[in-house]
Order: structure tokens, then sequence, then C-alpha cells
């Protein structure tokens, strides 16, 4: 046997027959942790032991091992609930698939726009077909709620399931299933408001950043932040450049650096502003409450006046943070994780049942609910889309006796 025919051989004997599955597996935790622009195909084949050429005999590039990590991840979701016939088969299902794939809804959400048009427009296809599927069987447990409030529905169940995706808490297998489960029925079984959900107390939001459409004498800087937040929001800081930002404001690239040091800069005071002002809400709802159950309703209202004036702000802050420098990305984890801890008290203090993993779960879990859906421009045309999900929230997070708000 010629000596280079030989070698070829001796390699295909030690290569693993999983060897495919575990690249997708190391390259979708790279993805995870350090993002997509910062993950090379060098890394992940270090993490695995081969070289970058064995790599590349798997994958073409690293945009197709990204495409696979997500739609593998929904493919496997959605070949599940083409068995699930009834409201209690597709939550149980959901439940699991949410702790099975955990961490790829966040994957999509954070790096679905660097994939090409075709991949985008396949997994919004799988979604749209979840929250159908979602939809038909909420209504038909339920053959009086509208078709369209079943979807409102649907989709806050799917960004609940999706939110374990962002953190790492941990239970039990069979106790985080059963926790989601009641979340969900929770969820489903909302009934909707037809008017204001809110009692009178005034919400005062006061700007963080204008939004584009109201910088008219804002000082520069922050017109800047405002055109920077509304393009990172849109396309992805990575497919953002120091023009584009400047052309917002009517002022050249170059001239963005006598404000900012780099765009890195900007999206740093961005999140920075974000996380201030988070903080001082969450403060505000604490000192106000009344009681326990009352504290909740506040931190709800008050996350929800934020994030509907903020939209951008919000989603910035879910989808782009790994692009900055790592001590920085640790310290805004760290204030994010004492933000929602301090939701999480709330929770234990109006459902002392719960332990404090579980209470985590719930206060995440209603947080996400709200961040995905005003991202939905279809779901934000609805005429009371933020006092539905007030209530939608509260009937998550709520005091079962507190569940049900009436309006």
């Amino acid at each position: 046997m010629p000596a280079k025919a030989a070698t070829k051989t001796r390699e295909t004997a030690k290569r693993p027959r999983d060897r495919k599955e575990t690249i997708l597996r190391v390259a979708t935790e790279h993805f995870l942790r350090d993002g997509y622009h910062r993950t090379s195909m060098v890394d992940i084949a270090a993490r695995i032991g081969i070289t970058s050429t064995a790599l590349y005999r798997h994958f073409r590039n690293k945009e197709e091992l990204l495409t696979r990590s997500v739609l593998d991840g929904i493919d496997e979701m959605l070949a599940g609930l083409e068995h699930a016939t009834t409201l209690e088969h597709i939550i149980g299902h959901l439940a699991g698939s949410a702790l099975d794939g955990r961490g790829l809804p966040a994957l999509w959400q954070r790096e679905m726009r660097y994939l090409s048009r075709d991949t985008r427009r396949m997994i919004m296809n799988h979604l749209v077909k979840t929250a159908e599927r979602t939809r038909s069987a909420i209504t038909a447990e339920r053959p009086d709620l509208p078709a369209a409030d079943g979807e409102l529905i649907a989709w806050c169940l799917l960004s609940l399931f999706e939110s374990v995706s962002h953190h790492e808490v941990s239970l039990p297998r069979d106790q985080y299933e059963a926790l989601l489960r009641s979340l969900a029925y929770r969820v489903a079984y909302t009934d909707l408001p037809r008017g204001s959900a809110f009692d009178d107390r005034e919400i005062a939001i006061e700007p963080v950043i204008p939004t584009p459409s109201q910088t008219d004498g804002a000082s520069r800087r922050d017109q800047l932040l405002a055109a920077a937040a509304h393009l990172f929001s849109r396309h992805g800081y990575a497919s953002v450049g120091i023009d584009d930002i400047g052309a917002m404001v009517g002022i050249t690239g170059p001239s963005v650096y006598y404000h900012f040091r780099s765009k890195s800069d900007l999206l740093a005071e961005i999140i920075d502003r974000t996380a201030d002002a988070t903080e001082t809400y969450t403060a505000r709802a604490l000192a106000e409450a009344r009681d326990p159950a009352d504290a909740l309703e506040l931190l709800l209202r008050y996350y929800l006046s934020f994030a509907f004036t903020h939209r951008d702000l919000v989603w910035v802050a879910v989808t782009e943070l790994t692009h900055l420098p790592a001590d920085v990305v640790a310290n805004h984890r760290t204030r994010q994780r004492v933000g929602i801890m301090r939701w999480t008290h709330a929770v234990l203090a109006a459902r002392p049942e719960l332990d404090e993993s579980a209470a985590r779960i719930v206060a995440q879990a209603v947080v996400m609910i709200v961040n995905d859906i005003v991202r939905l421009p279809w779901l934000l045309r609805r005429h009371h889309i933020r006092d539905e999900l007030f209530t939608v929230g509260m009937a998550a997070q709520a005091p079962a006796a507190r569940a049900a708000i009436e309006v």
C-alpha cells in the first residue's frame, strides 16, 4: 500500500464516528459564550483537539456551523410537535425541548441576522409554524378565545420556554419541567383585558436615550447613541460601521470620534445607560410597593414602560453584549444578575411556596416575554398590547389568588 494511502487509512480509522456531532456541540458552546464573531474555526478545532483542516472536512465555513447549530435544534423541536395533538402534549414537549436544547434560542435570537437571507427565512418559518400549532391547541381548549388572542398567547408561551436559555439556574429535571408546565398553563389560560389593566398610579419613565425620531434638541452625543442603538438593534453590532452611525445624524464617520473613541465605546455606553435605568426603576418599584404582590405589579409595570419606550435598548442589551471586552461583559452580567435577583426576591416574598431557584426562573420568564414581544411588530399593532402583556406577566408570576387580574 502506498505511504499516502496508508496515512489516510490510519487517519480515517482514528476519526470518531460522532466527530460531526462533537464539532457542532463545541461550536454551539463557543458561539453562546463568546459570540459568533469572536469565535474562529481555529478556536473550535483546538478545543476538540484536531486541526482546522480536519474541521473543514466536515463544515465548509463558520456560517455553515452556525446554520446547522440553529436549524438542527429547531428541526428536532418541530419533529416532536408533529405528534403533539393537544395543548397538554404541546406544553409537555416544549418544556422538554427547552431543557434539552438549552441555549439554542439565545443563539438564534442573538446571531440569526448574520446568516443568509434564505436561512433566516427558514428559521422564521419554523418559529411561525410552532406558534401556529400552539395557537391551534390553545383555541381548541378555549373555543371562545379569538384566534388573534390565541396567537399572542402562543408567542408568549414560546418566549417563556426560550427564557431558560438566558440563564444557568438549575433544578432537578422533573421539578424544572413541572415548573415550566405550571407557568405555561397560567399563561395559556390568561383572560386578556379589553382595556387598561393598570390602576391610577403614574409610572413615569424618563428617556434614557432619545429615539431616532426624537433627537431634535438633543446633544450630538445623545443623537449618536440613539442612531447606534437603532442600527445595532436592527442589523447587529458587527454589521454596522462608524460611517453608518455618522450618516444617520448627518455627520461623517470620522467626526464620530470627536465624541466617542470607538464603536465599542458607543455600545458600552448604551448598555451602561440601560443598566442604570433598569436599576433605578427596579428600586423605585420596590420602594413604592404596598405589599409583596404589589411589588410584582410595579416591577412589571415599570419594566413594560421602559421596554415600550426603549425597544432598541432592550434588544441591544439582550443580543450585543458579547461584542464588548471580557471584563466589561463580566461586569454587566453581574449587574444583570443582581437586578434579576431583586425581582426574584420579590417573587419569593409573594410566593413563599417557591424556592429561590424556582422564583428566579419565574422572574426570568416574565422579563423574557416582554423582551420578545416588544420586538414582534405584528403583535405591537394590537390596541391594548401593553395591558395584555401586563396581564400575562402577572398571571405567570403572581400568587394564585392574584394570577388573574380583574379589569
